[in-house]
């Protein structure tokens, strides 16, 4: 379905909804898109696939109850049964006058944000181009020592529209894509075999290097060859930015309004606090051209902006839809999600990174006397999301009085969550970003490394 067909059906089924009821709030979301895949192994197509979708999901809301329905498919006959079944519910909800909807809004603006956000050469390659594309990477990690195998490599390209409309009077309305590339490799030594993967994602295929791709996945299998047992001790430890970016992903949610307030969090109570060395700047910025989490918009149509979640190592603010705001007196800040069409939104990130520092990543490892560079980690889902105490296989490289001095495995690093923001003595200046999420070379003055 054609956006500009998706925005006649939205304003058509809230101008019905509103017509129902003057007592019952109502919003709509409607998403639409498309997506396709190829995938190669041992050097041969393995598969293609092709799928197009679309989905609707009304929430009302009356005297503080909410009633949600959800199903495939958009047209108007479809929305006007969601909407009835929505209300049904509505007598069998727990009342909570602080469940609202958002009224109106100022236009979203940025223009120039949403040029990034949508590639017209989205779909248009021959899979011949594309596999093309796809040997480009093979041919760079086989290019790397003792690189045997590739055993997957795969393009993905997706793009398509949402809505999000309410009696109200708001109305939001954006287009985007991405395109991917993935790969998983063999490295061979003897008899010893090392894994290494890579991903990258961008909003427009011009901007995917494969051949980069390529070499890192290469790189991750191969260096960890030969690899030794970690020597004991406290360490410094630095983390590369594919590593950081699990850190990342678990602060993410541990900013979350909805899990602060629900005391699933460590960082409940601590706004204005110090909970992060003063070289620890997180921002999350849904204004970053070209993101992958960028939006002019979040899913319940308020306007994004830029922001420093921690700043200088101070909380400064959690992440909020407008239910969880509400709570605590406020309004929204740009950052409710849903993750589909099937959801009801929450608070969440979307570009979240590590401010660069100003040295180099050879600076940083130069300056370094004794630690571990670490590559890979396992077990990040254990950390305890209270106290924030985690303790996590790693492997990756030693270094010794600032030189790479060979790779480890078998190690394990354990301590608290707040403490290793604490001890954070060392950022580089190549931020990376994984999807939307993103790291630069960082270090930690000293763990407990077994």
């Amino acid at each position: 379905m054609m956006s500009g067909d998706l925005e006649l059906l939205a304003r058509d089924a809230v101008a019905w909804m509103k017509a129902r009821s003057s007592e019952t709030q109502a919003e709509l979301y409607l998403s639409a898109g498309e997506e396709r895949a190829v995938t190669r192994r041992d050097g041969e197509r393995d598969g293609i696939e092709a799928a197009e979708s679309a989905g609707a999901g009304v929430r009302v809301v009356r005297d503080g109850r909410v009633g949600f329905a959800a199903a495939g498919g958009a047209d108007l006959g479809a929305i006007k049964d969601l909407y009835a079944r929505a209300v049904e519910q509505l007598p069998h909800a727990e009342p909570d006058p602080r469940r609202i909807l958002p009224g109106p809004q100022a236009p979203a603006g940025d223009d120039a944000l949403a040029s990034t956000l949508w590639d017209e050469t989205l779909f248009a390659a021959s899979w011949e181009k594309v596999e093309g594309r796809l040997k480009t990477a093979e041919a760079a990690a086989k290019a790397q020592p003792r690189v045997a195998k590739i055993l997957r490599v795969e393009y993905a390209e997706s793009r398509g529209t949402v809505i999000v409309a309410g009696t109200s009077g708001l109305f939001a309305s954006e287009r985007g894509g991405s395109a991917s590339v993935s790969l998983a490799v063999a490295a061979e030594d003897g008899a010893e075999v090392q894994l290494g993967e890579a991903y990258r994602a961008e909003r427009r295929v011009s901007a995917l290097d494969f051949a980069a791709a390529g070499r890192e996945a290469g790189l991750r299998a191969s260096s960890l060859l030969g690899a030794r047992r970690a020597k004991a001790g406290k360490r410094s430890v630095l983390f590369e930015p594919w590593v950081g970016v699990e850190f990342l992903e678990l602060l993410a949610e541990l900013l979350s309004a909805d899990e602060v307030q629900g005391g699933r969090s460590l960082l409940a109570g601590k706004l204005g606090q110090s909970v992060a060395s003063p070289l620890v700047t997180l921002r999350d910025d849904p204004r970053r051209p070209g993101g992958l989490g960028s939006s002019r918009f979040d899913d319940e149509g308020v306007p994004t902006r830029d922001k420093a979640v921690i700043s200088a190592g101070v909380l400064r603010e959690y992440f909020h839809d407008t239910f969880t705001a509400a709570r605590e007196g406020l309004v929204s800040n740009g950052c409710a999600y849903r993750g589909s069409y099937e959801s009801l939104p929450g608070p969440g990130a979307s570009n979240l990174f590590l401010a660069p520092g100003k040295m180099t990543r050879e600076a940083l490892i130069a300056d370094t006397r004794s630690g571990l560079l670490v590559a890979e980690v396992l077990g990040m889902h254990m950390v305890d999301p209270v106290s924030g105490a985690f303790s996590v296989g790693v492997s990756g490289l030693s270094i010794e009085k600032g030189r790479v001095a060979g790779p480890v495995k078998g190690a394990m690093i354990s301590g608290s969550l707040l403490d290793l923001l604490s001890r954070v003595d060392g950022v580089a200046s190549d931020l990376t970003f994984s999807g939307s999420l993103g790291a630069p070379t960082f270090r930690i003055s000293s763990l407990d490394i077994a």
